[in-house]
């Protein structure tokens, strides 16, 4: 269960979120001229993402370094300690979902580096098809034509308890430094026995997303719709899949 709260804006968070709009607003603005430049609507696409890399991996890494600030800022403000630590991977058994695209395409060009990039995208291919067979079966379920399906077969998943192929053996985060806000974003005040399928819609569970301004949130959608001519999901296993797909086109200037 969600615990909710609105952060009082203290010079520290006023601080990092002032570094997080610069930051958008340097790299929107840097997206904006190329489109220009090039006269289309879109600045990223195949043909310039290999240029266009080295940028959109010092941005991102840039954006995950001041939302870290942000956090830290805003976790002092909850009264409950939070209990999240080393080796607990129980919120890692989640379909990790709402990945930026230049969060995806960096996260990508990490991994794609590792001697274990085909064993990930076995991986992640074993969990877009467990995902989606889940989603299509709650689909031709009549009893679940008004609610939100997606969520239903998220929540299916978590109860499946598949491990991220990036977690290692110990519970730890074998990518930990370059791991998208998705991942970052989420807390528990609870214990690990409770972060798990059985207590997570009840009141036993209390974990929490740390939210950004609806401001920051909004500068982050106009710079995701500069990638949209790549249509890469949102979620990370299938993205990672797509970014996989381009690699003659892209990373080899096959384009």
């Amino acid at each position: 269960m969600d615990v909710l709260q609105e952060y009082f804006p203290t010079k520290s968070i006023k601080r990092a979120e002032a570094r997080l709009s610069s930051i958008l607003y340097k790299e929107q603005v840097r997206l904006d001229k190329i489109s220009l430049d090039l006269n289309r609507k879109k600045a990223i696409t195949q043909e310039n993402l290999l240029i266009e890399l080295p940028f959109i991996l010092e941005f991102t890494a840039s954006y995950h370094e001041a939302f870290m600030e942000f956090l830290k800022a805003a976790l002092p403000q909850h009264q409950v300690k939070i209990k999240c630590g080393p080796h607990c991977g129980n919120c890692c058994h989640h379909y990790p979902m709402s990945i930026a695209p230049f969060e995806l395409i960096s996260f990508y060009a990490k991994i794609r580096e590792s001697e274990a990039l085909f064993t990930y995208m076995n991986a992640c291919f074993f969990r877009v098809e467990k995902f989606q067979s889940l989603l299509e079966k709650l689909k031709n379920e009549k009893s679940n034509e008004e609610q939100d399906l997606e969520e239903l077969a998220l929540h299916s998943f978590y109860e499946a308890w598949h491990a991220c192929p990036f977690i290692k053996t110990n519970e730890s985060c074998n990518v930990y430094s370059y791991r998208p806000v998705t991942c970052r974003m989420y807390f528990s005040e609870t214990s690990p026995e409770y972060c798990v399928p059985k207590h997570l819609q009840t009141p036993l569970n209390r974990s929490f997303i740390v939210y950004l301004p609806d401001a920051i949130e909004e500068a982050i959608d106009e710079i995701t719709k500069h990638y949209e001519d790549l249509n890469l999901s949102e979620s990370l296993y299938e993205g990672l899949l797509q970014m996989n797909a381009l690699e003659g086109k892209v990373f080899y200037g096959a384009v």
